[in-house]
């Protein structure tokens, strides 16, 4: 399932740092949970996932979660524009490698190192 467009817009940034606006409104929010909307961990990786497709011009697949650590939980009530800021990205033209945090306003939320194919 694609989230983008739908559970999420992006709204500016760069490669390395993307901009994104979560929609409270998408069924997700409502199941998970409601009346106290969090953004999934697999949704999380999810988007990740399609920022770095976009960002190597081709569809990427989940390969391996190196460590992914929700340090706060993302609300799209309370925060509904967050940052995922890329660290590092390597990519080799088989596998592309990630790490990063995504906050707002310099909170951190979540901590991630991922590895695509």
């Amino acid at each position: 399932m694609i989230l983008r467009d739908n559970m999420f817009t992006v709204t500016g940034g760069t490669h390395d740092n993307v901009k994104i606006r979560l929609n409270a409104d998408h069924a997700i929010y409502r199941a998970h949970f409601p009346g106290n909307p969090i953004t999934p961990g697999v949704c999380i990786v999810q988007m990740i996932g399609e920022l770095l497709a976009d960002r190597c011009g081709r569809r990427l697949s989940l390969s391996q979660i190196v460590n992914l650590k929700f340090v706060a939980p993302i609300s799209p009530v309370e925060v509904p524009d967050v940052e995922i800021n890329f660290q590092s990205v390597d990519d080799n033209g088989t596998e592309c490698k990630a790490k990063g945090t995504i906050g707002t306003d310099g909170a951190l939320l979540t901590k991630f190192s991922v590895i695509y194919k």
